[in-house]
């Protein structure tokens, strides 16, 4: 792996991010152009390290990476290639992280190929959120993996606040060991066209995953997010949620797989996917799949695409709302599922933004 860390010209934090960083913002880092310009991270219990020292000083941690190997998609290979931003993370055994770590990534000059590893110890546990916001025109290509051992468990969500000039790449991939739990919950609602991909491989016995996705795109934006939950061992239970709001003349595609291997007995995949197209020429697809190879299981699928429900529309518009505001209330209630995993008032006051923006 070959790492090629631009030259920082200032270390200033943007100004769109200073308002995050209120009391209730406890455990953070930022990361800008692959150099760590702030760390206010208080709890000693998380080990946090650049990247390149991971590689350079701990090579036998970075080469034990499953995906290093298992995953060789076109765009992953690239960014082992010209990796320049990344962290490592690790929480020890029998830890538990009580207040979220947030990482903000930014991009102000070159590209962004970032590569993050996160390793849990056995019966440790962490909330971990993401954020990414570029500030000039740009491709971004970012790679997270993350490792959860044994009876660990890994609270994964994510925001992105890029503009319409960027194009995005993103492969997100968990390897799941004996009764590990890996919840991924990401917003994707930036306007650049984005090409994003969930991997959640349940390696071990009663090993749990979720890949759940809020999309939403607008104008002329192209989006396609992929799920794969892949059962490598019996008992194990794998659940894909999509919700998604495709407006003006987009293009937004949901494709989820739920693949149970042969001999992996008794495990359960399910997949739901909900839609609301709101432009006349937008478009709204979901392509859920079941790749099953063996019978003792449990397994389902669905899709519900369509405008904005009349009825609802109607019986709040009786009730004093105007059309927008009746609009807005729909969306909101659609998208709860992420407001629900924001750990803070600005957070929240920042999706619902990008939320209007792209949908009022």
């Amino acid at each position: 792996m070959k790492f090629h860390r631009s030259k920082l010209l200032n270390d200033k934090i943007p100004s769109e991010l200073n308002k995050f960083f209120t009391e209730e913002l406890t455990n953070y880092l930022v990361i800008k152009d692959g150099h760590i310009i702030k760390n206010h991270v208080k709890d000693n219990n998380i080990i946090i390290e650049d990247i390149e020292d991971t590689i350079t000083n701990k090579p036998k941690i970075f080469s034990q990476n499953p995906f290093l190997t298992e995953y060789k998609s076109d765009a992953y290979q690239y960014n082992l290639e010209e990796v320049n931003s990344g962290v490592f993370i690790e929480v020890g055994k029998n830890k538990v992280i009580k207040d979220t770590l947030h990482v903000f990534y930014v991009q102000e000059n070159n590209d962004l190929v970032n590569n993050t590893l996160i390793i849990l110890g056995e019966n440790s546990e962490l909330s971990y959120f993401e954020y990414l916001i570029n500030m000039t025109d740009s491709s971004i290509n970012f790679v997270s993996n993350s490792i959860v051992n044994e009876n660990a468990k890994l609270i994964y969500s994510g925001l992105s606040n890029l503009n319409n000039k960027a194009i995005v790449s993103v492969n997100r991939n968990s390897y799941v060991r004996r009764y590990g739990n890996s919840l991924y919950s990401i917003a994707e609602v930036n306007d650049g066209i984005t090409d994003s991909n969930t991997f959640i491989d349940l390696q071990d016995v009663y090993a749990v995953g979720t890949s759940k996705t809020v999309a939403i795109t607008s104008n002329e934006q192209e989006m396609k997010i992929r799920q794969l939950i892949e059962h490598n061992a019996p008992d194990t239970e794998g659940y894909i949620e999509n919700y998604g709001v495709s407006n003006n003349s987009s293009f937004l595609v949901f494709e989820g797989v739920g693949k149970i291997n042969k001999d992996m007995k008794r495990s359960i995949a399910r997949q739901s996917n909900r839609g609301i197209v709101l432009g006349k020429t937008s478009r709204l697809d979901a392509n859920p799949l079941l790749l099953i190879d063996e019978f003792d299981v449990v397994a389902s699928h669905g899709a519900a695409i369509g405008k904005m429900d009349e009825e609802q529309l109607y019986y709040l518009m009786s009730r004093g709302l105007t059309l927008k505001n009746a609009e807005k209330l729909i969306i909101s209630g659609f998208l709860s599922p992420v407001t629900e995993l924001l750990s803070t008032k600005e957070l929240i006051e920042d999706f619902v933004r990008s939320v209007e923006k792209k949908t009022l």
